[in-house]
């Protein structure tokens, strides 16, 4: 074969791979181009977004007062938002505790009666505090605890979050994270070269700010811990060749399974499975990520500051504090007996008020805990109740000494 030939040869599959990955990026977003490095955001979108969520300290809130209804495995969700901004809860027991974090605090995929915050308050006939958000990290949720007025009544505060927050809190912008969460802007922490907790201000605070997209791009390339580590990794950019060999099995997986969801669609026999491979293969990748994370020194170091922080601060409030490791299902069926997550949460127990869930799931039917959804799994009324159950156990002494 002579130069010429090779030539052309390797300009066909750049010709190619080009093609297939620009048509199946307008269906995945997962698989990014060049044009992902200033992604359109739609003045419709920004704008309901700034109506329905946008938060200018914290990214993003639910609104006090809303209410919202999603799509559960199971069927369709519907959760309430009180006056205090935390999710409904029945009955309006005095509240004694006030939990924070992420979706799995706030329960998404069941209904607000089956939350674990729901269930403990039914059971123990105290009021426990929703303020979950989902996709929060865990310096999100201390933020909102910090600028939170509680009730008098309070007495104990958690924070809880699932074991991938180790990269949420590294991240400035969800897009080079979670590529196509264009409108998730958010607050971080980094830690100074004296171990202190420096905070990054989220830049995006008015509707303006939006539409300067490009005024901000230097500066979330240098804050966010994922621009160059993740998205510009696994970026398709010229030529595409190189671009697919950085990462031969991760493109190869994806674009098959974007392919064979295309194929199964266009024949008429989409199936559940075939739907969601293409997502499953990108979640089952971040909690690789995530897990990988743990064996890092300084990710580990700025997640314990946080912890740390929030710990510190509740003692000045005058709460008692506890932190609440919640793993995914995720987690638990690709972490083994003992996740990588485990021993670095061990260690930080041993100075501050934390509990991992993880032993308490695995010696049980975990799989029945779950909703197997797209996300990595969430918690089922099931696995709901066996929180409520664990948190009530830890701290029933507690609450009960403080009552009387």
């Amino acid at each position: 074969m002579t130069i010429f030939a090779v030539l052309a040869v390797l300009l066909l599959i750049e010709v190619a791979l080009i093609f297939c990955v620009r048509l199946q990026r307008s269906v995945f977003p997962w698989l990014i181009t060049e044009r992902d490095e200033k992604p359109l955001l739609s003045p419709e979108a920004v704008r309901n977004f700034i109506d329905k969520s946008h938060d200018a300290e914290l990214g993003w809130v639910r609104r006090p007062g809303s209410r919202g209804i999603e799509r559960g495995q199971y069927g369709t969700v519907e959760y309430h938002i009180d006056g205090y901004g935390a999710r409904v809860l029945a009955g309006n027991p005095p509240p004694r505790v006030a939990a924070f974090g992420d979706s799995y605090v706030f329960c998404r995929q069941v209904e607000d009666n089956e939350t674990w915050e729901a269930q403990w308050s039914n059971a123990r006939g105290i009021g426990v505090l929703n303020f979950g958000v989902g996709n929060y990290g865990a310096d999100q949720a201390l933020i909102r605890y910090e600028r939170t007025s509680l009730p008098s009544t309070v007495t104990h505060v958690i924070l809880g979050f699932v074991p991938e927050t180790i990269c949420r809190i590294q991240s400035s912008w969800k897009h080079y994270l979670e590529f196509g969460n264009i409108l998730a802007f958010k607050p971080r922490f980094r830690l100074d070269e004296a171990g202190r907790l420096q905070r990054i201000e989220n830049v995006m605070r008015t509707a303006d700010d939006f539409a300067k997209l490009d005024k901000y791009l230097p500066e979330l390339r240098q804050t966010d811990g994922f621009y160059r580590r993740k998205f510009r990794s696994v970026q398709f950019r010229l030529p595409y060749t190189l671009s697919f060999l950085r990462h031969p099995l991760r493109n190869a997986m994806l674009m098959s399974a974007v392919a064979a969801r295309a194929f199964a669609r266009t024949i008429g026999t989409a199936h559940p499975w075939i739907e969601g491979l293409p997502f499953s293969i990108v979640m089952r990748q971040n909690i690789r990520d995530a897990h990988a994370m743990y064996r890092d020194a300084d990710a580990t170091a700025l997640l314990e500051a946080i912890l740390r922080r929030f710990v510190d601060e509740a003692r000045r409030r005058g709460h008692r504090p506890l932190v609440v490791v919640m793993p995914q299902l995720l987690d638990l069926r690709m972490g083994g007996r003992k996740p990588v997550y485990s021993p670095v949460f061990e260690e930080i127990a041993r100075t501050l008020p934390l509990l991992d869930l993880t032993s308490e799931l695995q010696a049980t039917n975990f799989e029945a805990c779950y909703v197997n959804d797209q996300y990595g799994g969430h918690f089922s009324a099931r696995g709901n109740q066996l929180v409520a159950e664990v948190l009530s156990r830890r701290l029933a002494a507690d609450l009960d000494t403080i009552q009387d």
